[in-house]
């Protein structure tokens, strides 16, 4: 009888100690949980990789994992970088930015119980591989619609028909903001030029300044900027030289910026990629593209609170934000359209 009782106990203790363990039976344990990030930017860019650290620590809050990242990665190191955190236990590593694909592929291919997650805001990347790898998409499309809507109805407002668009290096996820934002200006008012340039800089706010002081001397009023940590030199055309700023993930900067810059497009890759590791955590992981916009909540656009024009018009913006959520402004067939 007493055998008997003990075998049950430990046979009961065992079960209590597996369903606390994990989350399911495919699923990753939480204890075991290591999740890395490599970055092509810094951590405070006020832009796309402050977005990717952000994601990270909403992931260490979220799921108590051990993290790691590293800033500032240059492309000779991607592979070392990434093959480094695959060897030292990490059973997830987001590459962000799809300049890392080549360099995760390789070390993928070498580490197969390993979750690779590339994100990007090039909604059309294809980047899961069916195993192992998964494309974390911010529809940058959206993100680039929202700003030029606000840009196409702040400029009819005002009375102008041109408007301007200047990005960093001319990598897909730019492109299609930049393009999206042509869209959104189209959307609103086919007769508004569009005038648009790439200053091939991440980097370099002044190059991206002279750029947008450039168009605004063409007559452009209002600049949307999608440069990463040179997206200000757009703000600072704008302060120096007057019109309006509008810029990717810059809602940080509306404190400094007080008069000139009117709205931000945001992603939210923290909800992108805490959805990405609940599929992970629940075992549900399949190296596919997840792809998430204004409907998901991961796309969305933010105003100034103190910038006089867009007070006239971010009614109309989000008129525009709730006919996407329902279905009403199909993005995608616009996008495409014009591109044609």
């Amino acid at each position: 009888m007493k055998k008997t009782f003990v075998f049950i106990m430990v046979l009961f203790l065992g079960l209590v100690a597996v369903a606390c363990g994990s989350s399911d039976e495919e699923g990753t344990k939480q204890e075991d949980l290591k999740v890395a990030l490599v970055l092509t930017g810094a951590i405070n860019d006020k832009g796309w990789n402050q977005k990717g650290y952000e994601g990270l620590i909403a992931i260490a809050a979220k799921y108590d994992a051990q993290t790691a990242y590293n800033e500032n990665t240059q492309a000779a190191q991607y592979n070392q970088i990434i093959r480094t955190y695959a060897k030292d236990g990490y059973n997830v590593i987001i590459a962000h930015g799809t300049q890392l694909t080549d360099a995760v592929k390789e070390v993928a291919a070498e580490y197969p119980d390993i979750k690779f997650l590339i994100t990007s805001s090039d909604r059309t990347a294809k980047l899961g591989n069916g195993e192992n790898i998964a494309g974390v998409l911010a529809d940058g499309v959206e993100q680039g619609f929202l700003m030029g809507a606000t840009a196409a109805y702040i400029a009819q407002d005002q009375g102008s028909k041109k408007v301007a668009a200047v990005g960093g290096t001319e990598i897909p996820a730019i492109k299609t903001t930049v393009d999206g934002y042509k869209a959104g200006v189209a959307y609103v008012d086919k007769n508004i030029e569009v005038l648009s340039a790439y200053t091939g800089s991440f980097d370099d706010v002044n190059k991206l300044k002279e750029q947008a002081i450039t168009f605004i001397q063409q007559g452009a009023t209002v600049v949307m900027s999608t440069a990463n940590a040179a997206t200000k030199g757009g703000f600072e055309a704008t302060k120096d030289k007057g019109g309006v700023s509008i810029g990717a993930n810059a809602g940080s900067l509306f404190g400094v910026y007080t008069t000139n810059l009117a709205a931000s497009g945001n992603v939210d890759m923290s909800k992108a990629l805490l959805t990405v590791l609940g599929e992970i955590y629940d075992g549900n992981f399949k190296g596919d593209d997840y792809i998430y916009g204004v409907k998901e909540g991961v796309v969305n656009i933010t105003f100034s609170t103190t910038e006089p024009a867009v007070q006239k018009v971010k009614a109309k913006v989000e008129t525009v934000v709730s006919d996407i959520t329902s279905g009403k402004i199909d993005v995608q067939k616009l996008y495409t359209a014009l591109a044609k």
